[in-house]
């Protein structure tokens, strides 16, 4: 992982855990808390923007580009800094939810909500747990 991937790791993970406390101290105040989005703030978020996140379920962490023709480019590099690439397709549902479907067979398909607070966005599934923690940069920065 070179330097400038571990600082944008390093401050996903700030902003997860700044999220997290949010979360607990707002639990009273209804406007401080996250909110998960529309369809078109999805949208509006995620088409021509690149997403860098973080799993914390396995450590890795990702780079996405989301193109505005709902093409969407790849890169997951592991805790090991193994590299894996993928393209595919994204959608946002009619209900607000992101959904991504891999030409590489080894991802996973997924649709998930999309949860903003701030500028820190999580990515939850249905059963309520995050899948991922992210950061939304304008356009393609890393040319994926």
């Amino acid at each position: 992982m070179s330097g400038g991937e571990r600082k944008a790791a390093a401050r996903v993970l700030r902003r997860a855990a700044g999220a997290a406390a949010a979360l607990a101290l707002a639990a009273g105040a209804a406007d401080a808390r996250p909110r998960t989005l529309g369809h078109d703030e999805s949208r509006a978020l995620l088409a021509g923007n690149t997403v860098y996140g973080y799993n914390p379920r396995n450590d890795d962490t990702f780079k996405m580009f989301h193109s505005t023709d709902g093409g969407v480019r790849a890169e997951l590099r592991n805790v090991n800094g193994r590299v894996s690439e993928s393209a595919g397709r994204w959608w946002i549902t009619d209900e607000g939810k992101f959904c991504v479907d891999w030409a590489n067979s080894r991802w996973i398909d997924s649709c998930t909500s999309v949860v903003r607070d701030g500028d820190a966005v999580s990515f939850v599934d249905d059963s309520g747990r995050i899948v991922s923690f992210a950061e939304v940069a304008p356009g393609n920065p890393d040319d994926l």
